[in-house]
C-alpha cells in the first residue's frame, strides 16, 4: 500500500476510564507514524478523552446514538465507518460490529479489556452474538494483559493462541500534578505526619474497596488515613460502611478528579483490591509510576502481571495479610520508598507507548495478510 493505513478506533464514549485512556495513548503514538492515519468513532459524544483526542489533532467522529435505538441508526454508522481500512474495536458492542460488516474490504481488530463473571441473561446473549461476529468476520485479536487475552478467548470461544497480548502504553508525563502536595493536603484536611493509604477507581462492587475500609477499622491507628479518588455506583455502600465502622475521620472521599496525580502525590502507599474482573488496572500502573508501593490481591486478574512480589510491589492473599502489610509499611517507610523506586523503573520500560503501538502495528499487518489469504481461498 502506497498510502498510510487509515485506522478507525471504536469506543462508545470518551468518559474517564481505563479503556479510554489506553486508546488515547495509542492514538497519540500512532499519530507520529507516517504509515498510519488514526481516527476515532464515539457512538455518543462528550467526555474528557474525546476532548483530549481532539486536542492532539486526531479526527473524531461522534454519532450521538442512543443505545436503545442503535439498530435503527445502522445506515448512519455504516456511512461513518466506510472510508477506513481498519476497524479497531475496543468495546463489545454488537450493533457497531454489524455496521462494520457492511463495509467492504475492511480489516477488523478486536481488543478485549475485561475479565470474566457470571453475566445476567441479556449480557450472555449479547456476548454470544459478539462471539459469532468475531469468529466469522474478524481478523485480529488482542488482550491488554495475558489475563485479558485468556478471558476474551473463553468468553468468545476463540482459540487462546489467536489472542495477542498487548499491554497498554503509559506516558509518565501525563501524571504531572497541577497543584503542590501542600495545597492538596490543605484542601482535603491532611497533615504531613499522617500515613495515607490510597486508591483510585471507578467505584464498583468488584473493585472491593471495602477491604481498605476494613483494614483502617482493624488497625485502629489514628495516624492512618484512607484517600479514595473516584466515583461510581458503589460509593453509597462504601460511605455506609465507613459510618458503620465509625471511621469517618480517617476516610476521605474526593470523587472523580481530572488530575489523579494531584492526589497520588500525597499518598504513602496505594492499593487496588479488585478481583479477577480487572483486566489491566491503569490505576495501579499510574501509582507505580509515581513511585508508590502498590498492593494488589493474588486473585486480582491482570493486576498481578504488573507486580514482582516484594520487588516492585506487593501481593496479598486475604484481608489479614493486607492489614499486616499496611501496618508494616507504616512502621518501615523506607521499605515502601525502595519498592516504589524499582516499580517506576520497571513501569517506564514495560509499558512504553512505543512498544504498545509497535505491537498493534504488527497485529494490523498480520490481520491484513490473514484477510487477504481468506479472500483468496474463497
Amino acid at each position: 500500500m502506497d498510502r498510510p493505513l487509515s485506522i478507525l478506533h471504536v469506543l462508545w464514549k470518551g468518559d474517564i476510564g481505563g479503556a479510554e485512556r489506553a486508546v488515547y495513548m495509542l492514538i497519540r503514538e500512532q499519530l507520529h507514524d507516517p504509515m498510519l492515519k488514526p481516527a476515532i468513532l464515539f457512538a455518543q459524544s462528550g467526555g474528557l478523552y474525546q476532548e483530549s483526542i481532539q486536542q492532539i489533532g486526531c479526527q473524531v467522529i461522534t454519532l450521538d446514538i442512543p443505545r436503545a435505538y442503535a439498530i435503527e441508526n445502522l445506515p448512519k454508522i455504516v456511512a461513518a465507518m466506510k472510508p477506513f481500512d481498519i476497524h479497531h474495536f475496543h468495546i463489545a458492542e454488537p450493533v457497531l460490529k454489524l455496521a462494520s460488516l457492511a463495509c467492504v474490504g475492511v480489516t477488523r481488530i478486536y481488543t478485549h479489556r475485561g475479565g470474566l463473571m457470571d453475566y445476567p441473561f441479556k449480557k450472555r446473549v449479547r456476548y454470544r452474538l459478539v462471539g459469532i461476529l468475531l469468529r466469522h468476520f474478524f481478523h485480529g485479536f488482542s488482550g491488554n494483559t495475558a489475563h485479558g487475552a485468556c478471558c476474551g478467548a473463553k468468553l468468545y470461544r476463540r482459540p487462546p493462541e489467536s489472542f495477542q497480548v498487548t499491554y497498554n502504553g503509559f506516558d509518565p508525563d501525563l501524571l504531572m500534578p497541577t497543584r503542590t502536595p501542600e495545597e492538596v493536603r490543605l484542601d482535603i484536611g491532611l497533615e504531613a505526619t499522617q500515613y495515607v493509604i490510597g486508591t483510585t477507581a471507578n467505584l464498583k462492587p468488584w473493585k472491593r474497596i471495602e477491604r481498605l475500609l476494613e483494614a483502617v477499622h482493624a488497625l485502629a491507628n489514628p495516624r492512618l488515613k484512607l484517600l479514595i479518588v473516584g466515583d461510581g455506583i458503589d460509593r453509597p455502600r462504601l460511605e455506609a460502611i465507613t459510618q458503620q465502622f465509625d471511621i469517618q475521620s480517617q476516610v476521605i472521599f474526593v470523587g472523580k478528579q481530572p488530575c489523579v496525580a494531584d492526589y497520588l502525590q500525597v499518598m504513602d502507599a496505594f492499593c487496588l483490591p479488585s478481583m479477577g474482573l480487572e483486566s489491566f488496572g491503569n490505576a495501579a500502573v499510574e501509582a507505580m509510576a509515581m513511585q508508590l508501593p502498590t498492593i494488589v490481591f493474588s486473585d486480582g486478574g491482570g493486576l498481578v502481571e504488573h507486580i514482582q512480589p516484594d520487588q516492585t510491589g506487593f501481593m496479598v492473599n486475604n484481608q489479614l495479610e493486607l492489614n499486616s502489610l499496611i501496618n508494616r509499611l507504616m512502621e518501615n517507610p523506607e521499605l515502601g520508598r525502595q519498592i516504589g523506586i524499582k516499580a517506576r523503573s520497571v513501569v517506564l520500560e514495560k509499558y512504553a507507548p512505543s512498544r504498545s503501538a509497535a505491537a498493534y502495528k504488527e497485529l494490523y499487518q498480520t490481520a491484513i495478510a490473514k484477510r487477504s489469504e481468506r479472500k483468496w481461498r474463497n
